[in-house]
């Protein structure tokens, strides 16, 4: 779970940080909060990696709150959910955050306790979409099927375990978006997994046979040297 904070004040940027450390402990999986005091910093970091949450300041320097959710709506394929946490409590403020794309919204200043509710509620919520509506996706000639975690291509089953599967549908549901190695080890390994072997390398390549990753079928896998991996559609040059 990748959390992004933007916040221009340190001290509330701690706060905020100490409060979503309280959720990750009982979570299966670890929590990895970015912090952010610049909007043009986040802004950056989101042209080049993964989120599962964004928490949002309103009024900063340079680029505010309100404007980098809008451009995640604007350009980003599947965005984020987004939480507004800002000192501007006005009904207008609230409705136009909602119709700008929050998923939720918390002024300032914020109970922990109320805060970790809300932010638990988007996440479920989103993770509920998620499994309705897109039960069974479709890339080219892969259909991935979430209810049985399974890629079939023309019909003919792909054997895969579950991680594979799982990260798979990961980098199609991405394309073209660079994801760092540290975000995909977070997402599918266990720390133990990580210092033992270079699991990430192995999936990969047994994906990019198993799927057919290749130009010819309309796809190609890059590795982006000391980052990560970015999935492309390309046009196929033969049937």
């Amino acid at each position: 779970m990748r959390v992004a904070i933007l916040d221009d004040e340190p001290a509330e940027l701690r706060r905020v940080e100490q409060t979503l450390h309280q959720m990750s402990q009982p979570a299966e999986d670890d929590w990895s909060l970015h912090s952010f005091e610049r909007g043009e910093d986040l802004l950056r970091e989101l042209r080049r990696n993964t989120f599962d949450l964004l928490i949002l300041d309103w009024q900063l320097p340079d680029l505010s709150g309100i404007e980098l959710l809008r451009w995640t709506r604007e350009h980003m394929e599947v965005p984020p959910p987004a939480i507004m946490l800002t000192s501007r409590d006005g009904e207008n403020d609230i409705v136009q955050a909602l119709n700008a794309g929050a998923d939720d919204y918390v002024s300032k200043p914020f109970r922990p306790n109320e805060l970790k509710a809300r932010v638990a509620a988007v996440l479920r919520r989103h993770s509920q979409q998620r499994s309705a509506a897109t039960e069974v996706l479709s890339f080219n000639d892969l259909v991935f099927d979430d209810a049985e975690l399974t890629v079939n291509r023309a019909g003919s089953p792909i054997v895969m375990t579950e991680r594979e599967y799982r990260l798979a549908r990961c980098l199609f549901t991405n394309l073209g978006r660079p994801l760092s190695r540290e975000y995909l080890y977070q997402r599918f390994w266990t720390h133990e997994e990580m210092v033992s072997s270079r699991p990430l390398d192995t999936h990969i390549y047994r994906l990019r046979n198993k799927l057919g990753l290749t130009a010819d079928r309309g796809w190609q896998l890059l590795t982006i040297y000391g980052y990560g991996y970015r999935l492309e559609s390309v046009a196929a040059t033969i049937e």
